[in-house]
């Protein structure tokens, strides 16, 4: 760390469907801006809803593959590539945090980065010259553990490091419907709630997900929304929560892109 680092807020990125990274929306353009909102990051740091694993894991150093974990979709995602490095310094720092904790961490050189990963990074920061370290979803977590967790790698932020969630705050990919549909009600209810409880600032609000609004209606199963409190967690006890940008897209699916700013 320099004199000149700035502490970098964790933030939260909707990576919606693959096609964000191609199709020109309301919330493509938000992250086409983004970089341009904060100071340049010596490092992201993200975890994915697509990368759930048994035992926490980072990315080695080295470089990162693009990883097309979708099917079904035009040749030009495909052919994307977001080629994404992993520096030792920063998957160092970020192990010694984990392991000072008491967290058993991996080392993974073979993941690289899936699509919740490069499609918001390769909008936000397409020249790919920022080192780039992943963590998993570890099976089990909840809101508090995973809270717990982004605490723990806190400190990163000021060195520098962009902590980031990617997954979405409704996600029912049963319930899709054409693109520039009004959300529904039921959306709307969700992202009303769980702002209620970001602005809050209290992660004992979303002890019970099951007592949300219409909760398995917008979230089948929950992985999606649970990169949110990990970012939540990394903004430090005196962080608020800062809206930066909601639209929705397929008709269902919130684009909701949050900092976490002391």
């Amino acid at each position: 760390m320099t004199a000149e680092t700035e502490t970098i807020s964790p933030v939260f990125f909707a990576h919606g469907a693959p096609m964000l990274a191609v199709e020109d929306t309301a919330a493509s353009r938000f992250l086409k801006a983004f970089a341009a909102s904060q100071p340049t990051p010596e490092a992201i740091l993200i975890l994915s809803a697509h990368w759930e694993t048994d035992r926490l894991k980072l990315s080695a150093p080295g470089p990162l593959r693009t990883y097309h974990d979708f099917r079904g979709f035009p040749d030009a995602l495909y052919e994307i590539d977001y080629p994404a490095f992993a520096d030792e310094d920063h998957v160092d720092a970020a192990a010694r945090l984990l392991e000072a904790a008491g967290y058993e961490v991996d080392l993974d050189s073979d993941r690289g980065l899936d699509h919740g990963a490069w499609v918001p990074l390769s909008l936000a920061y397409p020249d790919a010259d920022i080192p780039v370290i992943a963590l998993s979803l570890p099976a089990g977590s909840t809101p508090s553990s995973l809270h717990a967790m982004g605490r723990t790698l806190a400190p990163l932020k000021d060195r520098g490091v962009l902590i980031a969630g990617s997954g979405s705050t409704t996600h029912n990919l049963r319930d899709i419907r054409p693109q520039g549909t009004p959300a529904p009600d039921w959306a709307l209810e969700f992202d009303r709630w769980l702002d209620d409880g970001l602005e809050a600032g209290s992660i004992s609000y979303f002890d019970a997900l099951e007592n949300a609004p219409d909760f398995r209606r917008n979230h089948p199963t929950e992985e999606h929304l649970l990169p949110l409190f990990f970012a939540f967690g990394a903004g430090g006890p005196d962080a608020r929560t800062q809206l930066l940008h909601r639209s929705y897209e397929y008709g269902t699916l919130s684009m909701s892109y949050f900092r976490f700013a002391a």
